[in-house]
């Protein structure tokens, strides 16, 4: 019994590999990739750009952006604490001071490391 359910195993196996290699084979074949140029152009707040198409997007603004959303997505995380401070535990503090500790030291360690600076040094 334990042979037939393993070679069975084996064929289901072998059978959903054929059916997959055979639908991206397909998919490849008839979803050619078009090459158009409104598709590779950079489209930001409803203009079209001026320059060249492979725009570099300045670093800095990348950096803020990033600390924007980690930053704010902790701060949510915090937000509950406002309303229900007074009812948590002795644990529940500990790990809320030490999920604000975390953030200081993440803080600090962009500082130190000058990505908070926004010329380029």
């Amino acid at each position: 019994m334990g042979d037939a359910v393993v070679i069975h195993l084996i064929q289901n196996v072998l059978i959903f590999g054929i059916i997959f290699w055979l639908l991206t084979w397909g998919a490849e074949y008839f979803y050619t990739i078009k090459q158009q140029l409104t598709k590779k152009q950079f489209y930001e707040c409803g203009f079209k750009s001026i320059s060249e198409l492979n725009i570099q997007i300045n670093f800095n603004f990348f950096m803020l952006a990033v600390f924007l959303i980690l930053y704010d997505v902790e701060f949510t995380f915090l937000f509950p604490v406002l309303f229900n401070f007074s009812i948590f535990s002795t644990t529940e503090l500990f790990l809320t001071f030490t999920f604000i500790f975390l953030i200081l030291i993440s803080l600090l360690y962009d500082w130190l490391n000058n990505v908070l600076s926004w010329s380029a040094e």
